[in-house]
C-alpha cells in the first residue's frame, strides 16, 4: 500500500468531525448567520493546516530517524576527497522517504544574481502539507584556480545535479561517510589551521603547485589548501620553516662563499 494510500484510509478510519457537522448545519439552515459561518469555516481552515503541519513534522521526524549515514561511493580528483553521488543517495533514502509520505521535486528558477543559477525545491506530504523554497547557486563552470572548464549545457547539468545532491541532504540531515579504509578521505585541515598555512605559504614565497607537488596531490594544478590533510599540517608547516630558512641563508651575501 502506498503512503498515500495509507493515509487516506487513515483519514477514513477517525471519527466524524463535530466542526464539520456544524458547518454542515449552518449551510443547509436559511436562517444561519454568514458571518459565524466564514469565521468557523477559516477556523476549520486553520486547525486543519496545523494538523496537515503536526503529521508532516512528526513524518519528518521519524524518515530523519531511519536514513542511516550514506557511504561515499564517487572520488573528486580535484580535491582529492570522496563523495556520495546523486544517485546513492536517492537509492538510499528515496524507499524511506516514500515510506513517511514525502516527495521532493526540484525545478530550475530564476536567479537574479549573476553566474547563478535558481532552483526551486518542493517538499511535499502525502497528509497535504507542503514546504518549498528558492536556493541560488554559483555556476559551477570553472575550476580551482577560476580557469572556465566546462560548456554552458554542462555547467547548467553539473550545477543541477550539485544542487539537487546538496539541498536533499540538507532538508532531511542526511551525512555521508567512508566505508573503505583503502579509500578513506583523509581529514582535512580545520578553519584556523587553513588559514595558518595559506599565510605561512605566502610568506615563504614558494609558489603553490611546487608545495602541492612535494606532498604528492595528483593534480598539483587545481589543488585547494582546504582539502589539505590535517595529519599533514604540523609537517606542512615545518617543511615551508624550512624553506624560508634556506632561501633566506642563500639570499645572505656570502653565504654560499
Amino acid at each position: 500500500m502506498t503512503a498515500l494510500a495509507k493515509s487516506e484510509a487513515a483519514q477514513a478510519s477517525l471519527p466524524a468531525d463535530p466542526m464539520v457537522s456544524m458547518i454542515e448545519r449552518l449551510v443547509m439552515d436559511p436562517k444561519s448567520d454568514l458571518d459565524k459561518l466564514e469565521r468557523m469555516l477559516s477556523m476549520k481552515e486553520r486547525l486543519d493546516a496545523d494538523s496537515r503541519k503536526r503529521m508532516f513534522n512528526e513524518a519528518m521526524s521519524a524518515c530523519q530517524a531511519e536514513i542511516a549515514p550514506i557511504a561515499r561511493n564517487k572520488r573528486n580528483s580535484q580535491t582529492d576527497s570522496n563523495y556520495a553521488d546523486l544517485a546513492a543517495i536517492y537509492k538510499a533514502a528515496k524507499p524511506i522517504l516514500d515510506r513517511h509520505g514525502f516527495s521532493f521535486s526540484t525545478f530550475p528558477a530564476s536567479s537574479e544574481k549573476q553566474g547563478y543559477m535558481g532552483i526551486r525545491w518542493v517538499l511535499r506530504h502525502s497528509a497535504g502539507h507542503e514546504e518549498a523554497d528558492v536556493a541560488e547557486i554559483a555556476m559551477d563552470d570553472r575550476g580551482l584556480k577560476g580557469n572556465v572548464n566546462k560548456t554552458q549545457t554542462h555547467a547548467f547539468g553539473s550545477t543541477a545535479s550539485y544542487a539537487r545532491r546538496y539541498l536533499f541532504c540538507m532538508i532531511f540531515d542526511i551525512a555521508t561517510e567512508d566505508n573503505d579504509g583503502n579509500q578513506r578521505a583523509p581529514d582535512t585541515v580545520s578553519a584556523e589551521q587553513f588559514i595558518a598555512l595559506r599565510t605561512k605559504l605566502e610568506e615563504s614565497g614558494m609558489a603553490p603547485k611546487l608545495f602541492h607537488q612535494a606532498f604528492g596531490h595528483k593534480d598539483p594544478d587545481n589543488a585547494n589548501l582546504t582539502e589539505f590533510p590535517a595529519a599533514r599540517f604540523s609537517e606542512a608547516m615545518e617543511r615551508l620553516s624550512q624553506y624560508m630558512l634556506k632561501k633566506a641563508q642563500n639570499d645572505t651575501p656570502g653565504a654560499n662563499q
